[in-house]
């Protein structure tokens, strides 16, 4: 959420702010309601100011004057609960419009909303090259018995699949790996719930914008669409000491999203997914230190690419395509041999106070508060990656080499069909 002082002192940059997302907004309309809202505070304070004379002149007006003194007291009651009627109708006006701005882009994002406006910031890795077509990975999945899209459509319909045999073992050993490497950077783990109440969901500005993308259960909570939630929400309504920034937290979880709208145009495979397993990277800092800290949460992202040997590009994404609370992104995408194309395995956000401001989330700085700044990071979601894995590593035996990073963890040098 933005900061509505802000937004009274510099309405002519949120309005560029909003332009440069291609967020239409009319931001006129929620200055003129913050200017009634605040005249009928005034007029609240006033008439309260009124009843407190009126009240010390009573107890020395003489009998007819005193008369005339209860009778005006009395007809203040009336006169506040029409005023604070009003100006709780009016808040409940301007929380919905602020709720509904997006945050506003840092200067050092470029213009633009489609993916040809995204900054190319750095290239790593060689794209493997074959002697042999290479398969996609649904069907080198399948021809190795490793995966099972069919069954899962069984089981739950489209945007699910199962992994069998080593490939639950692969997947098992990537999230394994993941978190032993946040963790020796200083993330402490966490196992979070994956269903949440509405305030944590509103806390991390999904809700009420992007409800129809939940899954809701019957009794009113969801299911996670990222441990980002459950992760930035720890503290939530929290006064925390400065001296204790930065925290940093990783949490492995399942996500559950029901990407509306999107399935039936990239279904093949697991490529776009109702649920998915993702390790999540999650961050408080101070405001001087949030985009240092973008640049280490990114910094790790690659990393595990770089030791996964996956060749990767990290993108600066335009403020058109910006996720609603984020202040600056970037997409580190994999590459995926046989799709012939780049995936996107981490999305890194600076979300600034945004989310804070929503959760009541400050810090103590010794001589006043002010609220922290969060960022998250896949680090990294998993099928994308897997897609990755897979298809640039098969052999022309149709066997799948595995990184040497996570031979350890997996306990073979190689997925062979049975």
């Amino acid at each position: 959420m933005l900061d509505i002082k802000f937004l009274r002192q510099n309405p002519g940059l949120v309005k560029d702010a909003m332009k440069r997302r291609f967020f239409n907004a009319d931001i006129d309309l929620l200055i003129e309601l913050d200017k009634k809202w605040r005249s009928l505070k005034q007029q609240e304070n006033d008439l309260r100011k009124k009843r407190n004379e009126i009240s010390a002149k009573i107890k020395t007006a003489t009998a007819p004057h005193r008369s005339a003194l209860i009778k005006e007291a009395k007809a203040i009651p009336k006169k506040l609960k029409a005023i604070q009627a009003d100006r709780a109708s009016l808040q409940q006006k301007i929380k919905a419009l602020m709720d509904s701005l997006p945050n506003i882009p840092h200067e050092s994002v470029p213009l633009g909303r489609t993916d040809n406006s995204a900054k190319i910031i750095k290239e790593w890795g060689k794209k493997p090259s074959f002697s042999f077509k290479p398969k996609p990975h649904w069907i080198l999945g399948k021809d190795l018995g490793i995966l099972d899209i069919e069954k899962a459509s069984q089981l739950a319909g489209s945007g699910f699949y199962v992994m069998k045999g080593i490939g639950a073992r692969l997947e098992r050993a990537l999230i394994n790996l993941m978190l032993d490497f946040h963790e020796k950077h200083g993330f402490t783990e966490v196992v979070p719930p994956l269903i949440v109440l509405p305030s944590a969901v509103y806390g991390t500005s999904q809700l009420p914008k992007f409800e129809e993308d939940l899954f809701k259960t019957c009794s009113g909570s969801y299911l996670i669409p990222t441990a980002e939630v459950p992760l930035v929400n720890l503290h939530a309504g929290e006064m925390l000491e400065e001296n204790q920034l930065p925290l940093k937290y990783v949490a492995f979880t399942p996500c559950f999203r029901k990407e509306a709208g999107k399935h039936g145009k990239e279904t093949r495979g697991i490529f776009r997914l109702h649920q998915f397993n993702k390790v999540e990277m999650v961050a408080f800092t101070t405001e001087k230190d949030s985009f240092e800290m973008l640049e280490e949460l990114r910094t790790y992202a690659e990393k595990i690419l770089e030791l996964l040997e996956v060749p990767y590009r990290t993108r600066l994404l335009p403020a058109g395509d910006m996720s609603f609370s984020s202040a600056k992104t970037y997409d580190i995408e994999c590459y995926a041999a046989a799709m012939g194309r780049f995936l996107e395995v981490s999305s890194v956000s600076n979300c600034t106070d945004f989310q804070a401001r929503r959760m009541h989330t400050k810090y103590n700085t010794g001589r006043e508060t002010r609220f922290v700044h969060t960022l998250n990071g896949s680090g990294l979601a998993l099928p994308r990656l897997l897609i990755s894995i897979l298809e640039n590593n098969q052999t022309a035996k149709g066997t799948v080499r595995i990184p040497k990073s996570l031979q350890s963890y997996l306990g073979v040098k190689e997925i062979k069909s049975k």
